[in-house]
């Protein structure tokens, strides 16, 4: 039942990236003019996407959610709706503090950036 759901997903995956500007790209990584490198996922990217995110949402929101897995722990017992939800939160979790660790990269930035034009400023009043 899960590989149907993940390849059902996968398949959405598929339909999203021929959707997609860039088509069936395949995995490549960018070197940027400021020395950054940037892995582009390309298609393969969102065929796993698709895959994940239908068996989430199928563990969280279907009949399937209440199913038992794992053994007992006293009065509880892990669900597979449980588990998507810990998924979910951590692929959440870490996308909030992948937002927060640029967000603060991003001020300093702008600070250092701000300081070096103002420096050319004024030396070049001088």
């Amino acid at each position: 039942m899960f590989s149907l759901l993940a390849l059902a997903g996968a398949a959405g995956g598929l339909v999203n990236a021929f959707l997609a500007r860039e088509g069936f790209v395949i995995w490549r990584t960018e070197h940027l003019p400021n020395g950054e490198t940037v892995w582009r996922p390309g298609f393969l990217g969102n065929v796993a996407v698709g895959a994940i995110t239908a068996l989430v949402l199928a563990g969280l929101y279907s009949p399937l959610a209440l199913v038992p897995i794992g053994a007992e722990v006293g009065s509880y017992q892990l669900t597979v709706g449980g588990l998507m939800g810990a998924l979910l939160s951590g692929i959440g979790g870490a996308r909030l503090l992948t937002n927060e660790v640029n967000r603060r990269f991003e001020g300093i930035t702008t600070e250092q950036l701000t300081k070096a034009l103002e420096e050319w400023a004024k030396s070049r009043e001088h």
